[in-house]
């Protein structure tokens, strides 16, 4: 298959994440931000070249577009006349719709997708839905999305948003756990950087001993009867600290589908 060209506007944290993670996989990426800066620092590592000029996208076959969802519709208005018609434009912007960018840019060929921070390290999962676009178009967004980060399309639209709550803004939540860890630990006593090493190196092993293991099983691994950890465990619970969470996802998921709505 004839490598394409690849162009992202936007050169952020996932914007810049995406372009390196699909460079190491041997595809040519050209990127441009504002911030030329941005986009030359980037340029440093190998398969990927900064642009100033977006007249360049004449040559794009794929758009992915890593801005802010404000941004939109000033980048539309920037590049519409230059996209070529058989282009797939890709969207990572979060509560930005397909028809919304459809109208915007004038073009039909659109793929909303919901990445997540993990493709940083090789350990993403994003979501996507494609629209208008033909079997062939269809088969190298997925092996572009493929060396993004593990992936699946969905298959209403809609989902992005629930899946924007739980993934998208999931690796939050986790760091938001981390520090209060981290806080308690030095509330112990520990110093900084000894109370930083012992939430990691826990967290990391937590993770690796997931795998196919019911969360609850786990939880009993750990919290034998009568225990430390029970007695840590019986707080969360006296505190509702699972309604706490599914409370902070429903707002999460709220404001997601006030963005799609332009509110």
């Amino acid at each position: 298959m004839k490598q394409k060209n690849i162009f992202i506007i936007g050169a952020g944290v996932m914007g810049g994440a995406i372009a390196k993670t699909l460079a190491q996989k041997g595809e040519k990426v050209f990127v441009y931000d504002k911030a030329f800066k941005k986009a030359k620092e980037l340029s440093k590592h190998a398969n990927i070249a900064s642009v100033k000029d977006l007249s360049q996208l004449k040559r794009a076959d794929f758009i992915i577009l890593a801005v802010k969802p404000y941004h939109i519709a000033e980048v539309a208005q920037s590049v519409k006349a230059d996209i070529k018609p058989l282009t797939v434009i890709v969207s990572v912007a979060a509560g930005v719709q397909i028809s919304k960018i459809q109208k915007l840019f004038s073009h039909k060929a659109v793929v909303r997708i919901m990445p997540n921070l993990g493709l940083l390290v090789g350990q993403g999962i994003a979501a996507w839905k494609a629209t208008a676009v033909n079997a062939k178009q269809k088969l190298a967004v997925k092996k572009l999305l493929n060396h993004i980060s593990e992936n699946f399309e969905v298959k209403q639209e809609s989902e992005i948003d629930k899946i924007t709550a739980i993934s998208g803004s999931g690796p939050a939540y986790f760091f938001y756990l981390a520090d209060a860890l981290q806080k308690a630990a030095r509330n112990l006593g520990f110093d900084n950087r000894t109370s930083r090493l012992l939430v990691e190196k826990t967290f990391l092993a937590a993770a690796a001993l997931q795998s196919e293991v019911e969360y609850s099983d786990l939880i009993s691994r750990v919290a034998s009867k009568k225990g430390t950890t029970e007695k840590a465990i019986k707080v969360f619970n006296s505190k509702h600290l699972d309604k706490i969470i599914l409370a902070a996802v429903n707002a999460a998921y709220k404001r997601a589908k006030e963005i799609s709505h332009g509110q």
